[in-house]
């Protein structure tokens, strides 16, 4: 049986023919060669295969497979993590882009951290549908970097949820930490829970070079809306009542389930209740207040603005 690639690089995507193209290519040009590439298409109905095939003909790293019915985005980003062979392991969203040199650092610096690091955290350049940059997350300073790389659990799981750094989901990862940190959480308030499930895991070490993964922000991105973010997560569950407030008792769920003693237990569901339930009132409100909406009682009405 051959040995796995130290790296598998799962791809995501679901109609995503304009920019898969440029995306694909991006990973091809990684400087860094030991990796393989699984797209994963979630019942494309555009020129996603067509594109997808074309890569993995032209490039023995590359691999297609097909979900005959769309499972949800999260569903299809869980399935990739749940097959990966390899002992690292991250996403690569059809509509980002990554430097040439975005996964040869990200292994150099978790190999220089050691094992008790489980992720090397990008920094963020956000570009427009042309890729021209737009902005950037403020992610370079030194109490991120320190706050993530902390001895403490609860003090990286602070500096997450007070930052929201929801692009460690965006980094290379190790494959059994962040399958032990319980994956995808396929829900809408989701997406925060695995990287405050990695903090409690190990350190989370930020590379430090600017420019290496490029986020698009565009008008097709998933989460525009209540309605859009449900579907993309879970399209058998387009309603869905409280959907951003019961992100607390996920949160919470995952203090639970980390291997932490009794102290440090009580200190992190005390930041989960400090750094995130209590500073997110609104969200809590905004539920209550959209419940009839949410629990098809009445018609809803999309924003148009």
């Amino acid at each position: 049986m051959t040995a796995p690639p130290r790296v598998t690089i799962g791809v995501p995507v679901h109609d995503g023919e304009r920019y898969l193209p440029e995306a694909l290519a991006a990973l091809e040009r990684q400087d860094l060669g030991d990796f393989a590439v699984v797209v994963a298409d979630n019942a494309s109905t555009d020129g996603t295969q067509e594109i997808a095939r074309e890569a993995a003909a032209r490039d023995p790293r590359f691999t297609y497979v097909r979900h005959e019915v769309n499972i949800g985005g999260g569903h299809n980003a869980a399935w990739l993590l749940d097959h990966a062979r390899s002992p690292l392991f991250a996403w690569a969203y059809h509509d980002d882009l990554r430097d040439p040199a975005w996964l040869r650092r990200s292994v150099e610096v978790l190999d220089d951290a050691g094992p008790g690091a489980v992720c090397a955290v990008p920094r963020v350049v956000l570009v427009d549908t042309e890729g021209r940059e737009v902005g950037e997350h403020q992610d370079g300073d030194a109490d991120l970097a320190g706050g993530l790389a902390a001895s403490a659990p609860h003090r990286r799981l602070g500096t997450v949820l007070r930052r929201m750094v929801g692009q460690v989901g965006f980094g290379l990862m190790r494959t059994a930490a962040a399958r032990a940190a319980g994956g995808v959480r396929v829900s809408t308030a989701g997406e925060m829970v695995l990287p405050a499930a990695l903090a409690l895991a190990g350190r989370l070490e930020v590379v430090p070079e600017r420019g290496l993964l490029h986020i698009r922000a565009h008008d097709q991105r998933h989460g525009g809306d209540r309605a859009s973010e449900a579907a993309w997560v879970d399209p058998s569950r387009p309603r869905t009542v409280f959907p951003y407030s019961r992100s607390t008792f996920l949160l919470l769920g995952a203090v639970g389930a980390a291997p932490l003693d009794v102290v440090e237990r009580a200190r992190c569901a005390a930041t989960v209740l400090g750094r995130w339930t209590v500073p997110g009132w609104r969200t809590v409100a905004g539920d209550l207040v959209r419940l009839p909406q949410d629990a098809g009682l009445v018609g809803s009405r999309r924003r148009t603005t």
